[in-house]
């Protein structure tokens, strides 16, 4: 059960830094995860750009939470509560519909091995 939860919140932090448009300095920005989030949920506009508010609300504190903590066990535990709170604040602006599109796209994401 807790690797499932730390899994959840490594796949959500990962979805976080992919809605992140072009990055100064060059190299394309990974925008096709919300890409296909919008495909897949049928975002409108308005809910889209409120999850990209909702993100660039987090980033600052996920990247702090990451930096300051060398030791990866501690990094996911510092990260976890904000994730889930960023997962929550999503959550809020989907219908449920695509409340549960999401949960199906989570269930069918394919399970990342221990290293």
């Amino acid at each position: 059960m807790k690797l499932l939860k730390i899994s959840f919140f490594a796949c959500l932090f990962l979805f976080a830094l992919n809605l992140s448009a072009q990055r100064p300095g060059g190299g394309p920005g990974l925008l096709p995860n919300l890409d296909s989030m919008r495909v897949k949920l049928s975002l409108s506009a308005e809910q889209e750009q409120k999850i990209k508010t909702i993100v660039s609300n987090y980033r600052p504190k996920l990247k702090e939470a990451r930096d300051s903590n060398t030791e990866q066990t501690a990094r996911r535990e510092a990260m976890a509560p904000l994730l889930q709170s960023m997962q929550e604040e999503i959550r809020v602006v989907l219908n449920d519909e695509q409340k549960a599109k999401l949960d199906a796209m989570k269930a069918n994401r394919p399970k990342r091995r221990k290293k």
